[in-house]
C-alpha cells in the first residue's frame, strides 16, 4: 500500500481533508472518521481509544484556534503515516525472509502509540 498517497494525495489524501475542515467541529468529526478507518481492526481497539482520547483532549482545551489545531493534527497524521510506511517495509522484509527460509523477526520497539508520545 502506498501510505504516502493515502495521507498526502493532493485531491483525496487524509491531510487534504483535514485542511478542508472549516470549523473545529468538522475537524474533530473528520479526525474521528480517520482514526476509525486507520485503526479498524478488533485488535486495534485500545490503540483507537488512545488516539480518540488524545483528539478529544486537543479539542477540549478550547484555547487553540482552527489553524493551530490543524497543524497539530497534521503533525500527528504525518507520524502515523511514517509509522505505517515503516511497518509496511518491515512486513515486506519479513515476507521476504519467510520465502528465504529465515525466521521471522519482530521489532522490540514496535509501538503503534509512539506517534502520541511524540506530541
Amino acid at each position: 500500500m502506498d501510505w504516502a498517497s493515502v495521507f498526502q494525495h493532493p485531491e483525496s489524501g487524509l491531510m487534504v481533508n483535514v485542511e478542508r475542515a472549516d470549523s473545529t467541529e468538522k475537524l474533530q468529526a473528520c479526525m474521528h472518521v480517520i482514526i476509525g478507518a486507520l485503526f479498524s481492526r478488533d485488535s486495534d481497539a485500545d490503540v483507537r481509544r488512545s488516539f480518540l482520547a488524545s483528539i478529544e483532549e486537543l479539542f477540549s482545551r478550547g484555547g487553540g484556534n482552527l489553524v493551530s489545531q490543524k497543524a497539530k493534527i497534521n503533525l500527528l497524521l504525518s507520524r502515523i503515516m511514517y509509522d505505517r510506511e515503516e511497518r509496511a517495509h518491515l512486513y515486506a522484509q519479513q515476507q521476504a525472509n519467510k520465502q528465504a527460509g529465515k525466521a521471522e523477526a519482530r521489532l522490540k520497539e514496535d509501538d503503534p502509540l509512539q506517534a502520541l508520545k511524540e506530541i
